[in-house]
Parts: structure tokens; C-alpha cells; sequence
């Protein structure tokens, strides 16, 4: 590794690889620009030289325009020794983070194209849609525990377009779960990717409508699913494999959704993975006619009010990997500690692994603390919290 001074830093740099304030701690992951906080600890804590094997690359951005991550606190990533593959789960989310958010705005970019033209009536290239789709499966198949990522996503822009990209990486994490092939991934999140695309139909005062829909406008929702299913089949003409998610994802297990009040497994496999995926990520998002709930209450709903929507064979496949307290999510443990869980433990939904972000006193912590609750059971977890309230004020 090479030495810098840290005199020679200044607000905005970037670094090609990760950069360490000594061979074992971390600073910065690479890509992240560097704060002025994160210059006022190094001189706080009298550090004088920082290591790294990357570049810089200087980034023209005011400084008061720089967020800064929970993971620009840490300042010792030191972990006893059993916690070395929690620590090596975590260290891969934190590598991969500049690469899933890029995925993650690119597939935004895509879904928001494809959807205006469709509202437009114009006919769309669907080649792009492929090339998501593998790029999405790819990188789902690459690697685990993404929903820490996902739920850590704050992406301004359109509800609809967010919603059909988180959904969509959930569905893929089912698929994968289920032991998909890729050419299964990839038709997976192709089918996901377009399943809303009717409605671009519905008008935004009915979609986007706070207050109770009446008859009509209800009766206005329930056909997207069958001009979804048209648009893609008669105007992309795309194969009907692909196009069955749009007109299915509303079939409920038990008989009672629509268009064709299908039951059981008459409903496509990946109409049933893409139900459940959207449902979970439309339950933890705000939408004009209700607040979000927590990751937790939306599991909850799922597994108990829910039950009749859903197959439960691929719901407990889900929640054996999201866990109850969905990875991602924060928790308050019975220390009152707040953390983030970073990994489920499945055979034990209620004691997953956690990230520990702020103290007893509720300051962020400084090191990289993790806490398996299996092996800490003298620990539990006491309630969940919002994750954005949890880090506002860090």
C-alpha cells in the first residue's frame, strides 16, 4: 500500500480502492468522497497518514453537498475471531455498494423510459429490458443478503419506477433462493421489470389519489393487469412467458384476486414470486393513500392478516432469508443498542445478526461492532425502528 499525507486530502476525493488508516481499519470505502467530518476525525484522533492501493480521482462537489455514510464512522473494523464471516458478509455489502447503486439508478432510468413510452403509445426497443434483466439477475446470483442494500436505498424519483426496481430485486432474490438457472433469472426479472407497465394507463388522479377510491376508479385499477398483458403481447410482442407476470401478479392464492380469479398453482410460478416481492416493497413504501409500515409489520402482515394471497411455500423461502426483522432493517435490542440487521440465521427468524450503529446512549458508534444473537442469548431484539428516523441525525 502506498502512504498519503493526510494534509494532502481535501473534501470530495474519491479513491479507486478502499483507503486504511493502518493495514487492519478501514477509513473509506473506494469510490466514497471524502467529508469534512471525516478530516476533522483523522486530525482528531491525530492521524497523520492513511494507506491505500487506489487512486485518487478529484470530484468537482461542494463539500456542504457531500452526505456522509454510517460507514464513514468507523474508524476500527477489529472484530473477535467468530465474527470474522459476519465481518467478511459485511465488508462484501460495503465493497459492492457504489456498484449496486449504480445498477440500482440504471434500472430506475430503464424502468421510467419504457414505462413513458408505453403511457405515450410508442412502441419501445425491448433489447435494453433484456440487458437489465441479465445484468439484474447476474448480480443477484453473485451475491447474498442484498435487501441490507436495498432497504438502504433512498432514491429520489417516481414511486411506481422505484417500487418495480426494488420488486424486482426481490423477486430475483426468491428466484435465486428457489434454485433458479440463469436463463430462469433472467426471464424472471425481465417479467418483473414490465409486470406494471398498464399502469401507465391509469390516470395519475386515481392512481395517485389520497382519499378512497369510488367504484369507477377502482374498477379503473383493476384492468392494468389485462392492458399491461395486451401492450406487452400485441404491441412489443413480446413471448407470452414474458407477459404473463403483467396480467397474473394480482391473482391471490386462494382464489380471491383478479383478472381471472385463478387459485394455486394455475398461477404461474413467477407471478406468484413477483406478488410476493411487490407486496412487501409497496407494504415499507409511502404511497399517497397510507404511510409505509416497518420492514417487521410488513413480514408480519405477509405471514398472518396476508395469508390467503400468497403461496406460504415460497413466503417461508422468502422469510428464511429476509428474516423476520428483514435484513436491512433496524432494530432495538434489549441492551438498548440500535443496529442494522446484516444477516438472518434461519432456523432462529427472531435472532438474526446485527450491525450495531449507535450505543446505549444513543451516540454512533466508532468501531464495527456485530452481534450474532444466536450466540448472545442473553440478548434479543425489542422492537423495530425506522431506519431513516434511526439515522437522521447521524
Amino acid at each position: 500500500m502506498k502512504k498519503l499525507s493526510v494534509s494532502e486530502l481535501k473534501p470530495g476525493m474519491r479513491f479507486t480502492k478502499p483507503v486504511y488508516l493502518d493495514k487492519e481499519n478501514l477509513f473509506i470505502t473506494s469510490n466514497t468522497p471524502i467529508t469534512d467530518s471525516d478530516l476533522e476525525r483523522l486530525k482528531r484522533f491525530g492521524i497523520t497518514e492513511v494507506l491505500t492501493h487506489g487512486d485518487i480521482l478529484i470530484i468537482d462537489v461542494p463539500p456542504e453537498h457531500l452526505e456522509t455514510q454510517l460507514e464513514d464512522f468507523i474508524i476500527s473494523t477489529i472484530v473477535d475471531e467468530d465474527l470474522l464471516p459476519l465481518k467478511g458478509m459485511y465488508d462484501n455489502l460495503n465493497r459492492i455498494k457504489v456498484q449496486f447503486t449504480n445498477l440500482y439508478k440504471n434500472t430506475f432510468n430503464l424502468v421510467q423510459d419504457v414505462y413513458r413510452k408505453a403511457a405515450e403509445d410508442k412502441t419501445f426497443d425491448f433489447g435494453p429490458v433484456r440487458e437489465q434483466g441479465e445484468a439484474l439477475a447476474d448480480f443477484v446470483r453473485a451475491h447474498n443478503n442484498l435487501s441490507y442494500l436495498i432497504l438502504g436505498m433512498n432514491n429520489p424519483g417516481y414511486y411506481l419506477y422505484n417500487q418495480i426496481t426494488n420488486s424486482t430485486l426481490y423477486a430475483l432474490i426468491i428466484g435465486k433462493l428457489l434454485d433458479f438457472s440463469r436463463p430462469k433469472m433472467v426471464d424472471l426479472a425481465i417479467s418483473c421489470l414490465v409486470a406494471d407497465v398498464g399502469m401507465t394507463k391509469v390516470p395519475a388522479t386515481i392512481s395517485e389519489k389520497s382519499d378512497q377510491l369510488t367504484d369507477e376508479e377502482y374498477k379503473s385499477i383493476l384492468k392494468h393487469t389485462i392492458i399491461g398483458y395486451q401492450i406487452l403481447t400485441q404491441r412489443i410482442k413480446v413471448k407470452n412467458s414474458l407477459a404473463v407476470v403483467a396480467l397474473q401478479h394480482h391473482e391471490r392464492f386462494d382464489g380471491k384476486g383478479y383478472p381471472q380469479k385463478l387459485t394455486g398453482v394455475a398461477i404461474e410460478e413467477n407471478a406468484r414470486i413477483y406478488a410476493i416481492a411487490d407486496n412487501f416493497s409497496a407494504l415499507i413504501t409511502n404511497r399517497p393513500h397510507r404511510q409505509r409500515v416497518l420492514p417487521h409489520e410488513a413480514i408480519k402482515s405477509m405471514i398472518s392478516m396476508d395469508v390467503g394471497k400468497f403461496d406460504l411455500k415460497i413466503v417461508r423461502t422468502f422469510l428464511n432469508q429476509v428474516s423476520l426483522y428483514p435484513v436491512g432493517s433496524c432494530v432495538e435490542l434489549s441492551d438498548k443498542r440500535v443496529g442494522i440487521v446484516l444477516a438472518a440465521n434461519s432456523d432462529k427468524p427472531l435472532r438474526p445478526s446485527i450491525r450495531i450503529i449507535k450505543d446505549e446512549y444513543g451516540t454512533f458508534v466508532r468501531n464495527l461492532l456485530l452481534v450474532d444473537l444466536v450466540k448472545e442469548n442473553h440478548l434479543f431484539i425489542v422492537k423495530a425502528l425506522d431506519l431513516i428516523d434511526a439515522t437522521a441525525n447521524h
